[in-house]
Parts: structure tokens; sequence; C-alpha cells
């Protein structure tokens, strides 16, 4: 990408994310619609008016499939070997919050694994290691991995009211996540690592709970 393009989309990058932590909602729906129109459609849209590349040059592709299993299991081994110091030393499974609903409703896990997990990792995924990695990835090279990392430490940093315990899976798996992507280019192999991440987490602390 040329230099004006990279300054252009910084700007962009910059501005939604500010807009996105001071934009008012009152209730989940309007929180997801929020989500999917600064973090989905807003980056679509600007790629059609002013980067127009093809939805690949993002991620959305098998890309060098390869790599991306090689990188992912490696990267759910080194996070299980994380969580687990995280789980015997820090009590970390017993300060994580999952909704209620899920722990004795298997209908309800699946509901909340299967579509609202699956939902933020896609949106997360998408507009992470897919739109701002790729910006990035051609005059940075690796350094994209850390630039896209430090701005989803800024977006759970201005999320209101957000939960370490709920946001450290993503956070923890976040720069691993763009190294899967930066190798592979595509974002399939993290957004599959980075679900089931979550959905081992939950399915241990329902056993615990339960």
């Amino acid at each position: 990408m040329k230099s004006r393009e990279i300054l252009i989309a910084t700007f962009f990058t910059i501005a939604s994310l500010f807009v996105y932590a001071i934009f008012p909602t009152k209730n989940n729906f309007q929180q997801v619609s929020t989500l999917v129109v600064f973090f989905v459609l807003f980056p679509l849209i600007f790629n059609k008016l002013f980067l127009k590349k093809k939805l690949a040059f993002y991620g959305l592709s098998l890309g060098a499939w390869k790599k991306g299993l090689f990188w992912s299991v490696s990267s759910l081994i080194l996070v299980g070997f994380i969580f687990l110091i995280l789980g015997v030393y820090f009590n970390f499974l017993g300060n994580y919050n999952i909704p209620v609903f899920i722990i004795k409703n298997f209908k309800g896990f699946l509901f909340y694994e299967f579509i609202i997990v699956l939902f933020f990792v896609s949106i997360y995924e998408f507009y992470f290691r897919g739109f701002i990695l790729a910006i990035y990835r051609e005059e940075f090279k690796e350094w994209a991995i850390l630039i896209q990392a430090g701005l989803f430490l800024v977006l759970f940093l201005t999320i209101k009211g957000s939960s370490l315990s709920t946001f450290l899976p993503y956070l923890i798996f976040t720069p691993l996540a763009g190294w899967i992507t930066f190798k592979s280019k595509s974002l399939i192999y993290s957004l599959v690592t980075q679900f089931l991440i979550v959905l081992i987490i939950d399915i241990v602390v329902v056993k615990m709970i339960s």
C-alpha cells in the first residue's frame, strides 16, 4: 500500500475506534449493531471507496493452509500452557465469568458458544487480523502484528464495563492470532483457533461449576 493510503487508513482506524468508544448505546441490541457497523460495515465501505482491495487481501481466503494449520496448532498448545499456569497459580478459572444460563442448559450452551461467542470472535478477527493487519502488513512487516495487538488492547480499555477475565483469552491470543494470519495470509485459522480457546475454557469452567 502507498504511504498516502496508509495515512488515510490510519486516520480512519483511529477515528473509528474513538467514535465507537464514545458512541452511546442503551441495550445489547444497540451494542451489537454498533459493533457490526464500526467493525464490519464501515471498513467494507472504506475499502470500496478508497482502498479498492479484493476481500482476499483482508484474509478472506484459505491462504497458505499448511502454515495456517501449523501455527494454529502450535499457538493452541502454547495458550493451553499459559492458561494452565493462570488456572493453577492465579485462580483464573475461578474468576472467569460465564452466563448463568449455559451452566445447566445444553441448548443454551450451544447457542452461546456457536452464535454469540463465534459472532464476536468473527467480528474481532475481521477487523483486527483482517482489516488492520492487512493495512500495515506490506509496509511494516511483522510490526503490523504488534500494531493490531496494541489497537485491540485500546479497544479493551475503552469498552465500558469490560471484564479482564472475560477478555483475557482474546488479549493473550491477539499477538499469536496476528502471527497466524501474517504467515498464512488468511484469518480463517486464527478465527477457528480463537473460538476453540474460548470454547475449551468455557467447557472447563462449566464442568467445574456443575
